[in-house]
């Protein structure tokens, strides 16, 4: 089996990444591709009246995928709204690589593709020297950024990309994200393309707050993405 691994990272947190996933997601569950969503490690999770933590992300995500597996969707939740090793920490219960990779390993008995979410953006850390651009190499995975389409996206955007060229990482694409209802006036597209004559650049994606997993699915399909491009 040929184990393949999308990270959906962002250039900030509140980028949109939850949003492109689901996208991407309900359109492979639509094109007959089989993909296994990974909210690895979920934090800020409210608690219900059982005691549970609710990982709303990765409840959006099995959803978008027709998963009712959650414990294996998110896996590692946390209460705190902070980076996984702080949540993780703070509740003395610390991350390791090992236990982290247990759990892909989980994923990829689900699936031969998985899609895992990371959590803010690709330098914030997971465990003790470990954050998940240093995941993404120990997994050889592929990784998509999402990018806010709005004014300091372009530094922010490069900062990323250069970071992921460091470490030899391939980018599948980066995808601008409309995250408030005011249009940006900006051509980031363009700029964005401009300074990386050989990446794929999509968007930027419409404001959509309250769309359906299939208008997601129209959305990033009609950004240029394609469930083929995970082959």
């Amino acid at each position: 089996m040929t184990r393949r691994l999308l990270l959906v990272t962002g250039t900030d947190t509140g980028v949109g990444k939850t949003v492109v996933s689901r996208g991407i997601l309900r359109a492979c569950v639509r094109a007959g591709t089989a993909i296994f969503p990974l909210k690895l490690a979920e934090t800020g999770c409210a608690v219900d009246d059982d005691g549970e933590l609710l990982p709303s992300d990765g409840i959006a995500l099995a959803k978008a995928a027709g998963r009712e597996d959650l414990e294996h969707v998110a896996p590692l939740r946390f209460t705190l709204p902070a980076s996984p090793r702080s949540a993780a920490m703070h509740e003395g219960r610390p991350l390791s690589l090992g236990q982290l990779m247990e759990c892909v390993d989980v994923a990829f008995n689900q699936s031969e593709l998985v899609l895992l979410e990371g959590a803010g953006g690709l330098m914030v850390p997971l465990a003790d020297q470990l954050d998940f651009a240093d995941l993404a190499q120990e997994l050889r995975a592929r990784v998509l950024v999402v990018a806010r389409d709005a004014l300091g996206t372009l530094n922010h955007t490069q900062l990323t990309l250069e970071a992921l060229r460091r470490r030899g990482l391939g980018v599948l694409a980066v995808v601008l994200n409309a995250t408030s209802a005011k249009p940006c006036s900006l051509a980031h597209r363009q700029e964005l393309q401009r300074l990386n004559p050989r990446a794929q650049i999509w968007g930027p994606l419409p404001w959509l707050p309250n769309a359906t997993d299939d208008e997601l699915a129209d959305a990033i399909e009609g950004a240029g993405f394609s469930p083929n491009a995970l082959g």
